[in-house]
């Protein structure tokens, strides 16, 4: 019987490993352009189908202009040319709720903690997802948005802007 009950256990186990490669694009009246570049890596372990536990890690490149308007009589503009590199950690834990055949729903309880900035917490909270099995050793995943303590406010984001994607390489499960 115990025999039995670990092999449940370890056939239901995986370890994976993936991440993400994004740009996005942000202006208003005080930013010209600013360019964000990030590349995101992450390993996880299923310890069933429903609990996953992970860690990722943010590596964030971000370029651009800052326009500074001094309140003088000629409201004088200075553009400064500005960039920063960022690193970020990304633990969580996934719960999946709905599994179809291939396809999954998810939502992760995770935290972003700056490294360059002795791990403050930029944000904490849940980000639901969806998760697609291309095949035996690779899946597609999105994160839809994000609800929790973003620099210290309450904030709920769903929409396209807010919208991440992911591949993950799945290891064979022990047999």
């Amino acid at each position: 019987m115990t025999f039995m009950v670990f092999s449940a256990k370890q056939a239901a186990a995986q370890w994976y490993v993936g991440g993400s490669l994004g740009y996005n694009a942000q202006s208003s009246l005080s930013l010209s352009i600013i360019n964000f570049y990030h590349f995101t890596p992450e390993a996880g372990y299923s310890f069933n189908p429903h609990w996953t536990m992970g860690l990722g890690t943010s590596l964030e490149y971000w370029t651009g202009q800052v326009k500074m308007v001094y309140n003088n009589p000629e409201k004088t503009v200075i553009t400064k040319d500005m960039s920063d590199f960022r690193w970020y950690l990304n633990p969580y834990v996934r719960y999946t709720f709905l599994r179809l055949d291939r396809l999954s729903l998810f939502a992760d309880a995770t935290g972003n903690f700056d490294a360059n900035h002795g791990f403050d917490v930029i944000y904490i909270g849940l980000r639901p997802g969806i998760s697609y099995q291309l095949t035996d050793c690779f899946t597609a995943v999105a994160h839809l948005g994000f609800i929790g303590s973003y620099n210290h406010e309450l904030r709920a984001e769903v929409g396209l802007n807010n919208l991440e994607f992911s591949l993950y390489y799945l290891f064979d499960k022990k047999k």
